[in-house]
């Protein structure tokens, strides 16, 4: 895996604690980016920029992300654990705008974090999602 990959997964693992604090606590985006960055910069090599942009994004388009959840939602978004959401919003904000990004790529992330940090089976339940929102966002979605 490359060192790349590594500093963007550690990007998202990140965010996905920032969103769920902000959502606890209601510490401050820009409190919560100087927090994690003083609290990891010299734990390991992390994507700072990645992570900004998707923390940052989420927060802007929260609006837009939630009808999208809501859309396709099995249940009431209020239903959905904090952690789940957090990684639901950034899936959905990266299949959003970050087109660089394959969502394939995007998919398997934020499949993989929800292994690790969500509920058990959760993933399956974050897959399925993001699947159909990637549809409304991504074109090379549709026609795989």
């Amino acid at each position: 895996m490359s060192i790349k990959i590594k500093e963007r997964r550690r990007a998202r693992f990140h965010a996905i604690q920032a969103l769920y604090q902000e959502a606890m606590a209601g510490t401050s985006i820009s409190e919560l980016k100087a927090q994690f960055y003083s609290d990891n910069v010299d734990r390991h090599p992390v994507d700072w920029s990645f992570f900004n942009r998707i923390i940052e994004g989420a927060i802007h388009n929260k609006t837009l992300i939630d009808e999208k959840i809501e859309q396709y939602a099995v249940n009431n978004m209020d239903s959905i654990n904090a952690i789940d959401l957090a990684i639901l919003r950034l899936g959905a904000y990266e299949l959003y705008d970050c087109l660089d990004v394959p969502y394939q790529v995007v998919l398997n992330e934020y499949v993989e974090q929800t292994k690790a940090l969500g509920t058990g089976e959760g993933h399956g339940f974050v897959n399925g999602l993001l699947d159909k929102i990637a549809r409304d966002f991504r074109q090379e979605a549709v026609t795989k």
